[in-house]
C-alpha cells in the first residue's frame, strides 16, 4: 500500500528537524561516550532501544523515586530548619522517617504511572521495590546518605541555595535554543542574584572537587538554552549539580560552551549514521553495547589487515 504524499513529506521533515536538533540527553551520553550514542540511536531507529549499562527496569525506575525526592528535598529541608535552626539532619530520625515516608508515597505513585504505560504498550513489569526484606536496609542506607549530604551543602553553603531549589523559576519545562537546534529541559530553573541558571540532579557520588566532566558539557548546554530564551544578561555563568543532595556550584568556562557545540556537530553526524571514533574504554565492561562495539571494531580490523 503506497502511503500518502502528503504524510510522507510530514514524516520525512520530522526526521530531518530529528537530525538537526540535538537533544542535551544526547550531549550528556555522548560526553560519557561517543560510541555508546551510536549503538543507542541506531537501536531506537529500528525500534529496538536498549537499556545503557545493562540497567535493568528496576534500576531505572529506583532512580526516578530518588530523582523525585530530591526534587521536593529542598522545601521539606526548609520546613525542618523552620522548626529548627540548628538541626543536623544525620542525626535527625524525624526527618528520616519522612523521607521513608514521601519515598512510598512516590513508589506508589509511579508504580500507577508504570501500570498505566504497561497496559497501554504492553510492557514487562517492573520490579517491587518495595520487598523490605531484600531492601529495607538499602533504602535505609541511601537516606542516611541523602541526609549526611544535606549537612554538607548547609555547611558549604548555607540555607540560601535550599531557599532557591524550594522555589524555582521553572521545573522541568522544555526550551529549543534555535540558533544551534539544541533542545532540553533542566529540572529546575533557580534565580539567584536576580538572575537564572540550571539546576541538575545526579543520583550518584560527587567527584572529591567540582563536577564530573560530563556533567559540566551538560549544563553549559542548559546555560546556552537559557541565554536564547531569557537573553544572557539575565543568564548566570553559573550553574548547579545536585549529587544526592550535595550541592555542586561550577562556572561554566567558555571551553565548556565550545565543547557542547563541538559535540551537536558530531551528534549530528551520528544522526546521519557515521561511527564515532572515540570511545570511553572505562565504560566498556558494564555496557550493553559491548558486543556490537567489539564485533564492529573486528570487522574493521579485517577490512585492513585481513582475515586470519
Amino acid at each position: 500500500m503506497t502511503q500518502n504524499p502528503e504524510k510522507q513529506e510530514k514524516k520525512e521533515k520530522r526526521e530531518k528537524l530529528d537530525d538537526k536538533t540535538v537533544f542535551v540527553s544526547e550531549i550528556k551520553i555522548w560526553a560519557a561516550c561517543p560510541k555508546q550514542l551510536y549503538f543507542k540511536i541506531s537501536a531506537e531507529r529500528k525500534k529496538h532501544p536498549d537499556l545503557l549499562f545493562n540497567e535493568n527496569r528496576a534500576g531505572v525506575f529506583e532512580n526516578k523515586i530518588w530523582r523525585e525526592i530530591c526534587l521536593e528535598l529542598p522545601a521539606l529541608v526548609l520546613e525542618k530548619m523552620d522548626e529548627n535552626p540548628d538541626v543536623v539532619f544525620a542525626e535527625n530520625d524525624e526527618f528520616k522517617k519522612r523521607l521513608t515516608e514521601l519515598r512510598k508515597e512516590i513508589t506508589e505513585d509511579l508504580e500507577k504511572e508504570n501500570e498505566e504505560i504497561k497496559n497501554k504498550e504492553n510492557k514487562n513489569e517492573i520490579k517491587d521495590f518495595e520487598n523490605e526484606d531484600e531492601n529495607a536496609a538499602r533504602i535505609q542506607n541511601q537516606i542516611e546518605k541523602l541526609c549526611a549530604n544535606v549537612d554538607l551543602t548547609l555547611k558549604r553553603n548555607g540555607a540560601d541555595v535550599f531557599e532557591s531549589a524550594a522555589m524555582p523559576m521553572n521545573v522541568e519545562k522544555a526550551a529549543r535554543f534555535s540558533k544551534a537546534n539544541l533542545a532540553g529541559a533542566p529540572p529546575k530553573v533557580l534565580m539567584i542574584d536576580e538572575k537564572r541558571l540550571p539546576y541538575l540532579i545526579k543520583i550518584s557520588n560527587a567527584p572529591m572537587n567540582g563536577v564530573w566532566e560530563s556533567d559540566r558539557i551538560t549544563a553549559a548546554a542548559y546555560l546556552i538554552i537559557l541565554e536564547e530564551k531569557f537573553g544572557r544578561q539575565f543568564v548566570s555563568d553559573s550553574a548547579i549539580v545536585d549529587y544526592f543532595g550535595d550541592y555542586r556550584l561550577m562556572r561554566v568556562r567558555p571551553q565548556d560552551r565550545r565543547k557542547v557545540f563541538r559535540a551537536a556537530r558530531k551528534i549530528r553526524d551520528i544522526k546521519k549514521g557515521k561511527m564515532p571514533r572515540e570511545k570511553n574504554i572505562f565504560l566498556c565492561e558494564k555496557c550493553a553495547y559491548k558486543e556490537k562495539c567489539q564485533v564492529k571494531a573486528k570487522t574493521l580490523f579485517s577490512k585492513i589487515f585481513g582475515e586470519a
